[in-house]
């Protein structure tokens, strides 16, 4: 049985929010998750020393995912409860929590730093290019949809299915996710270069008739395209950050565009 109305669900959801505003290099989240789950908390166990024990409980250390410290505080609070119904120990509580805070962690900062951020950064340029007033709104927008699911529905998720969630993590396949997220941004970068730079081709002017220089000059363009996206294909393969090699591409067009190569 159930003691935690969807309600109170709601509300730690969003005091999830504040879940790094009180960072500390002891604890790391350890306060603020402490300071979301309270008011389930104070629900669960009576005044006295077994709230006290729960409170001391989670000023332990913690640090995940933000975005995926709700599903966290979900799995906690279906063992709390159950520990106020004398069904298991504290031990299990905190194993259990550490080892998925770990996981989440993993899972978390795979997805949405090395994964999900990249690819949208990539896609709001694509926007930005196109002149797009609204192109901030809708890098925020794409960016939190996902964020504000995992954020709101994973605390729900994490209380209905306890220590099963493991088990339900592994259906969104996230390793292939991520892949697809990388391999995309990969794409939109390749649809930037070519349609975005200018390589600046004036021996094409000296062996090619004025009336085939534009599309001598897109050729050269497609071939350098070509040659970049290559280069950051094999480097990706090569296990290199998308990140890197996304900061790698702008080196590159820095120091061409200092030989005159691009303009």
């Amino acid at each position: 049985m159930r003691n935690l109305p969807r309600f109170m669900l709601a509300k730690i959801a969003f005091r999830s929010f504040f879940l790094q505003s009180s960072w500390n290099y002891r604890g790391m989240m350890n306060m603020g998750f402490l300071y979301a789950i309270s008011p389930a908390l104070d629900r669960l166990h009576a005044p006295g020393p077994a709230r006290e024990a729960a409170y001391l409980r989670h000023l332990e250390y913690f640090n995940t995912n933000p975005y995926f410290a709700s599903i966290v505080m979900g799995v906690t609070l279906a063992l709390e409860e159950r520990l106020s119904r004398g069904e298991i120990t504290e031990d299990i509580i905190h194993d259990t929590k550490e080892g998925l805070m770990t996981a989440c962690a993993a899972i978390g900062d795979g997805l949405f730093w090395d994964s999900w951020r990249p690819f949208v950064a990539a896609a709001a340029l694509a926007f930005a290019f196109g002149n797009y007033l609204l192109t901030p709104l809708i890098f925020l927008a794409l960016y939190n949809l996902p964020h504000l699911y995992f954020r709101f529905f994973g605390i729900f998720w994490g209380y209905r299915e306890g220590t099963h969630i493991i088990r339900s993590l592994r259906q969104f396949q996230f390793p292939q996710i991520r892949q697809s997220l990388r391999y995309g941004t990969l794409v939109l970068l390749a649809y930037l270069v070519p349609n975005h730079v200018n390589l600046h081709t004036p021996f094409l002017l000296t062996n090619l008739p004025i009336e085939y220089f534009y599309f001598g000059e897109k050729v050269v363009q497609g071939i350098g395209a070509l040659v970049l996206v290559s280069l950051g294909t094999v480097a990706y393969r090569a296990r290199i950050d998308v990140l890197l090699i996304s900061f790698l591409l702008m080196v590159c067009a820095l120091v061409l565009y200092h030989w005159g190569i691009l303009i």
